[in-house]
């Protein structure tokens, strides 16, 4: 009561305390229907089934049930653990009575109902999530999308902790000071690759002096150093390009003799293309010589120019003339030529200017003019539009432009509108930088790199304006740019696009706009986050980089498979998601997406290049169940696995979580050690005779052996330890399948409930960045009561998650 006086002011206390008394009064009446509810239909089954071994006189693995009679001091962890154990299957076990299939249903809905005590009427709390911190996969792509690079500067960061299953919950992700060190050396290096300062830029400069020009032929080299050339000779110059654009050339020389007709000197390309052609006169003896510029284009790259001299009345035309002597110069010339450079000296008085009527002193070639767009990053000119006037060498109005340029980039880096307050002292930093006479591009690298150490950068927080009143919940709407943010990093694991921003300025993020913004968003290629991020932690496809398997067994496993068998699951996935298809697809879909090497792996003939849809409609292959990339996971190094199989059917498809294994149970190997010609089935039939495995492994290995036709890099195999494979096996409520593909089939048929039902809760923990609490219950049963409406499609899954009630709104207070 107290909370709501301080939130709301005593104006509103009448209000408060009729509110609080309806609260109360509807509590009690909550409490009393469950507790009928769970007495006239829970309570008789587990006293049928259940509380023989678990009484207050005799606990079975130290559970009392009890408590269940009255509902009186129960926590929610006590109904969870009863309640996954009747879901699993694994409790009451075999060798006792066992409640029919449909019971077992009735007593989980009793438990559920128990679990969760507030209906979905009273609109249960949306949740508070952790101040959090980006992780690596989003400070990634969020550099990438903010300057246009994929510089991947997090790679270099400490290993993300995981919590509930993802690695963006708040709750378990900290701030070392070891990642504060590499932030800013992140922000450092980016700050520098992103936004280049003009002055820093590459360019062409060479100053070639007679005596070091490559000449064609056998010219003299006279005493100031320029090369005499006899008619027929030419020179040429191997230049390195930085940058496309025009080159500055001057070359000083001419004709030895004033007699002479003045000359021209003929610029060729290397494909013997005329580029430009000019004029030099007589050079004048004493080490006096004419000049000429001529400004041409250039490509990046390397490159050959000759230099050929010319009577002036010879008809040149620049693009069309030809240079005839280009085969003359062969490797083997070039490379004598370059031998001899400097070698021989002459007098200028001993030079017969009959034999040697032409003259160069030196040649300089210099650029480009003006850098183009390509050298510069992509993000260089949105960063940096604004350059201040420069007076005496000296920058003017550095502040106020600096501020031109990081106001609309600090918006879009901190995902919300600055003030000019805001950006005054980053702008403060550019204008101190020119002070101790920098570049006004570095003091802007400088303040870029102080914006990514910026918590407004480094951390997505969802704190409310100061004025923001809270429902009779304690919970407030997103503010419209916290609301674009989580969804843009729920969706692509990344910052903002100007199209969210602007919607956010303009407060138009409805809850109609969310689901248009979805179906723009998920066509976007940043969307293949969702597989990357999400699909690759829901499945475990991160753990398949660390597998490894035997080498003596399957040879043909290496990095090249992994990589492929992992691409195949997320591209899979995409295809699903971007064509809206049902979550059923994920079990029965008899086709995937193969590469060479894994077409080859699956035996299937695929002569294509790259990853394309590929039918399996002729193979045992159905769904993800039949993916090399899950059938690898869930194998040891040396053999498959029914129990890490079955288990992966449990937790990711039918969302049931088995228990712990109890303490002191053998291994497999051990169990194994009598027989060594045994297949594995029949190993863990003799693991099953223990009363501690028989419970769990007989839910467990019946799934897992329906796979067992693959081995345990995925390869279809018919035979294990000379014996053929029995792929038989049952679901929890005893239907029989044999193999992968009948499996797959049963699932579909039968589970597609139970797999979305496990995929919303996934996607909404992911999408939250939290555990899912009790409160989340009721919006996990109204996103899979509407998916089943139109076949639990997973496009309209992702976008009724991205408008539901808990991702919308934020609980900040506790009535």
């Amino acid at each position: 009561m107290v909370a709501w006086i301080v939130l709301i002011g005593p104006q509103y206390m009448l209000f408060a305390e009729d509110t609080e008394t309806q609260s109360a009064d509807s509590t009690a009446q909550e409490d009393h229907t469950a507790l009928a509810t769970w007495q006239q239909t829970g309570l008789p089954l587990m006293q049928a089934y259940c509380v023989d071994c678990h009484n207050k006189d005799f606990q079975e693995g130290g559970l009392d049930l009890s408590p269940f009679e009255t509902l009186d001091n129960l926590s929610a962890a006590e109904v969870q653990r009863v309640l996954e154990m009747v879901q699993f299957g694994a409790m009451p076990p075999a060798d006792y009575d066992t409640p029919e299939i449909d019971e077992r249903k009735q007593l989980v809905s009793a438990l559920e109902a128990t679990l969760y005590t507030s209906t979905c009427d009273a609109r249960p709390k949306a949740g508070k999530v952790t101040v959090r911190r980006l992780n690596r996969a989003e400070y990634n792509h969020s550099i990438r999308d903010l300057f246009g690079l994929d510089l991947r500067p997090a790679d270099a960061f400490p290993s993300d902790e995981v919590g509930a299953g993802f690695d963006n919950n708040g709750d378990v992700l900290s701030m070392s000071p070891m990642l504060i060190e590499k932030y800013i050396d992140a922000a450092e290096t980016v700050s520098r690759q992103v936004l280049v300062d003009p002055d820093d830029l590459p360019e062409l400069s060479r100053d070639v002096p007679g005596d070091q020009l490559p000449i064609f032929g056998k010219p003299a080299i006279g005493r100031f150093g320029g090369r005499f050339l006899a008619p027929e000779e030419f020179a040429w110059l191997d230049l390195d390009v930085p940058y496309e654009g025009e080159y500055r050339i001057s070359v000083r020389g001419g004709t030895t003799s004033k007699e002479q007709p003045p000359m021209h000197v003929a610029i060729y390309d290397a494909q013997g293309v005329l580029k430009a052609f000019d004029q030099l006169d007589y050079y004048g003896g004493g080490g006096s010589s004419d000049s000429c510029r001529e400004t041409i284009e250039l490509t990046q790259g390397s490159h050959r120019l000759y230099f050929v001299p010319t009577d002036a009345e010879a008809d040149l035309k620049v693009g069309e003339t030809k240079f005839q002597q280009l085969d003359a110069l062969t490797d083997e010339i070039v490379k004598e030529t370059k031998a001899g450079l400097g070698k021989v000296n002459k007098p200028d008085d001993q030079i017969r200017w009959q034999d040697h009527p032409y003259m160069f002193r030196s040649l300089q070639v210099s650029g480009p003019r003006k850098h183009p767009a390509s050298a510069y990053p992509p993000a260089q000119f949105q960063i940096c539009p604004h350059t201040p006037p420069r007076r005496d060498d000296r920058y003017q109005e550095v502040a106020e432009t600096a501020a031109k340029n990081l106001t609309p980039l600090m918006r879009r880096v901190f995902r919300s509108p600055v003030s000019d307050q805001d950006v005054e002292p980053y702008a403060a930093l550019v204008q101190q930088a020119t002070k101790e006479g920098k570049s006004f591009h570095r003091g802007m690298q400088i303040a870029v790199s102080a914006l990514l150490v910026s918590p407004r950068f480094l951390f997505r927080v969802e704190t409310p304006p100061s004025d923001t009143e809270p429902n009779e919940f304690g919970d407030v709407p997103l503010t419209p740019h916290q609301l674009a943010t989580r969804l843009s990093y729920f969706l692509w694991s990344s910052t903002p696009d100007e199209t969210l921003l602007k919607l956010a300025d303009d407060d138009q993020l409805s809850v109609e706009q969310l689901g248009r913004q979805v179906d723009r968003m998920l066509k976007d290629p940043k969307a293949d986050a969702l597989a990357s991020e999400f699909a690759s932690q829901w499945l475990g496809l991160r753990n398949l980089t660390q597998h490894e398997a035997d080498q003596e067994r399957f040879p043909s496993f290496d990095d090249e498979l992994k990589s492929s068998m992992a691409r195949e699951t997320r591209t899979f996935f995409l295809h699903v998601l971007r064509n809206n298809l049902p979550v059923s697809e994920f079990l029965t879909a008899d086709y995937s997406f193969l590469d060479q090497r894994l077409a080859e792996h699956y035996g299937v003939n695929y002569q294509g290049e790259g990853f394309e849809k590929v039918s399996l409609s002729t193979t045992p292959r159905r769904g993800l169940l039949a993916h090399a990339s899950i059938l690898t996971l869930t194998s040891t190094p040396t053999r498959t696995s029914p129990v890490l199989r079955g288990k992966w059917i449990l937790e990711n498809v039918l969302g049931i979580k088995p228990p712990d294994p109890p303490a002191g149970v053998p291994d497999l190997d051990e169990t194994a050690a009598a027989d060594d010609n045994a297949t594995l089935r029949e190993q863990l039939e003799l693991h099953r005779q223990s009363s501690t495995c028989a419970s769990c492994h007989r839910v467990m290995d019946q799934l897992g052996f329906g796979l067992d036709d693959f081995d345990a890099v995925g390869m279809f195999r018919t035979k294990d330890a000379g014996k053929p494979i029995d792929a038989s096996g049952a679901l929890p409520d005893g239907r029989s399948f044999n193999g992968g593909a009948e499996l797959g089939k049963m699932l579909g048929e039968t589970e597609t409930d139970a797999l979305a039902r496990t995929l919303v809760k996934r996607m909404l923990t992911f999408a939250l960045g939290r555990e899912l609490t009790p409160d989340d219950r009721c919006t996990v049963d109204e996103i899979v009561a509407k998916g089943k409406q139109n076949e639990y499609r997973l496009a309209d899954i992702v976008s009724d998650i991205a408008t539901c009630r808990q991702f919308r709104l934020q609980t900040i207070t506790t009535p």
